[in-house]
């Protein structure tokens, strides 16, 4: 008896591991489910520290919580002030990139009031000495911990954004790097004691596109500017006191306005290029030093603070946060919102991070006798899959590697994916590079007899064909893939030229004759 219930333990803890290693699947730190982990399949942590409602003897959006834990009394120290509806918004965000990639974000949210616990300051003040806060606390950072672990060992590179909200005057997203107002203002932002501070340094100098510092934070290109050019009006069509108009003097018609950017709508309340004096937040918090790239408050190089996982911290304005009736008066803007914001660090990720895909072969031509060419990824993750289209190519899926010998001649795309899948039904996964590949045989043997050769080139050809033999061909006749004849030519020549344009897009033999007699055939497509 004693070993069937081993046996159902071991069976209970094998499923309990499965359940925590799934994309998509939440685990808690305890049984209260204060502190969620959404574990991820792609580049991307993304965590909510101030959305939580978790506390006692309080009624919020009609549910009332009772008091569940007394050990867990309200911080004496600190700001308690929750940022609104973030816990809401990271889901619906997580919601929209599922729809797109068919993956998941890392995604840490501390249900817990902001009361209770707050993870994005020192563990001194956001748990007030408290034992059990600073449990929960740790748990907080641990499970970003792991996210980043993990994309490290997957991706070797990444994004980790904290998201926030805040309801300044001036309704637009404030994006923090760890660099101050003051800096933004007047300073050189590619000066290297910036740079060592911000908390996309890495970045700086893996960027796809040779971007500076300046460039990446408020160029075209820039996480501000993406939002800017954002297709969404909510920023625009609603300003602070609730009328419908755009924010005053800015003449803004679309997109979320957002600071830093490369956006300048004329004065310093509708300059987003730079705070100017204007309230902002700047990123200079816990939670993105620790786990941003730059040389601020971190850890080991694998969790942040230097490593390959930049930070990024986003400020939400409350007008972008508004659920609707029957727990708002102003209109739901959350739920287009969320769909906007995933769409642009999914943007975000392409423009500065993709060559998770990269590869290439030695060449891009293979005869048929050449050995079977195996690819290198040259910046991509190991671990996806190989493709090819139109039918013909013999490919190893997990390898990329080619069966020249047994492959059809003709052009190939072969596509290296990785990631989830887009679409259920789609066979590339999310990130993916393609390629061409040909498959030729410019020498053929047509008679052993008469050790005669034939060269054909180029094959596949839009019209234009030329032959080169080493003896006197005097007549070819082209044949259908089904075998009938379409095409005859004289030719009393070792080589020449001829002229398939009329014919239609496909396959089709090629036969060669020496006085009235066939001495061998050759495959040519037509595109």
């Amino acid at each position: 008896m004693m070993k069937k219930i081993t046996c159902l333990l071991c069976f209970a803890m094998l499923i309990f591991v499965a359940n925590a290693q799934t994309p998509g699947v939440s685990i808690y730190s305890n049984s209260n489910q204060y502190i969620e982990y959404i574990p991820g399949n792609l580049p991307l942590i993304i965590s909510a520290p101030h959305g939580g409602v978790l506390q006692s003897g309080q009624t919020i959006r009609g549910v009332f919580y009772p008091d569940d834990d007394t050990n867990l009394p309200d911080r004496s120290c600190g700001t308690n002030e929750r940022d609104d509806n973030t816990d809401i918004l990271v889901r619906r965000i997580q919601d929209e990139i599922f729809a797109q990639t068919g993956g998941y974000a890392h995604i840490i949210i501390s249900n817990l009031h902001r009361s209770k616990m707050d993870p994005n300051r020192m563990v001194s003040e956001g748990s007030c000495a408290n034992g059990h806060a600073a449990s929960y606390w740790s748990d907080f950072q641990n499970y970003i911990n792991d996210a980043s672990q993990s994309i490290e060992a997957n991706w070797g590179k990444g994004l980790y954004i904290d998201l926030h909200g805040q309801s300044h005057t001036i309704p637009r997203i404030e994006i923090g790097y760890n660099i101050t107002a003051s800096e933004l203002n007047s300073s050189d932002l590619n000066s290297a004691s910036i740079i060592d501070l911000s908390t996309i340094k890495n970045l700086v100098s893996n960027n796809l596109n040779g971007l500076t510092h300046e460039e990446l934070i408020r160029g075209e290109n820039s996480l501000g500017e993406l939002f800017q050019d954002a297709p969404g009006v909510y920023y625009n069509s609603i300003d602070p006191s609730g009328s419908a108009t755009s924010y005053p003097g800015c003449g803004v018609s679309s997109g979320y306005r957002a600071v830093p950017s490369y956006s300048d709508y004329g004065n310093t309340s509708c300059d987003d290029t730079t705070p100017h004096s204007n309230s902002y937040f700047d990123g200079n918090y816990y939670n993105n030093r620790r786990h941003g790239s730059g040389d601020g408050t971190g850890g080991p190089a694998t969790i942040g603070g230097g490593g390959n996982i930049d930070g990024i911290m986003t400020e939400v304005n409350r007008r972008v946060r508004d659920l609707g009736a029957p727990f708002d008066s102003r209109p739901n803007t959350l739920e287009p919102f969320a769909i906007d914001y995933a769409n642009v660090i999914l943007d975000y990720l392409t423009i500065h991070y993709n060559d998770f895909s990269e590869f290439n072969y030695t060449a891009s031509s293979y005869e048929i006798s050449d050995s079977d060419p195996t690819p290198s990824l040259t910046n991509g993750v190991s671990g996806g899959i190989y493709l090819s289209s139109p039918a013909g190519l013999i490919i190893d899926q997990n390898t990329g590697t080619i069966d020249v010998s047994e492959s059809t001649i003709g052009n190939y795309i072969v596509t290296y994916s990785v990631g989830p899948n887009a679409i259920a039904t789609a066979p590339n996964r999310y990130y993916n590079t393609s390629i061409n590949v040909e498959i030729s045989d410019n020498s053929l043997s047509v008679s052993d007899e008469n050790s005669l050769s034939v060269k054909l080139y180029p094959n596949p050809t839009t019209g234009l064909i030329n032959f080169q033999s080493n003896t006197q061909i005097s007549e070819v006749k082209i044949f259908s893939i089904l075998g009938q004849r379409v095409k005859t030519l004289e030719i009393n020549n070792s080589q020449s030229t001829i002229n398939i344009s009329e014919l239609r897009t496909g396959s089709y033999l090629i036969t060669f004759y020496i006085d009235k007699q066939s001495v061998g055939s050759k495959l040519i497509i037509k595109n």
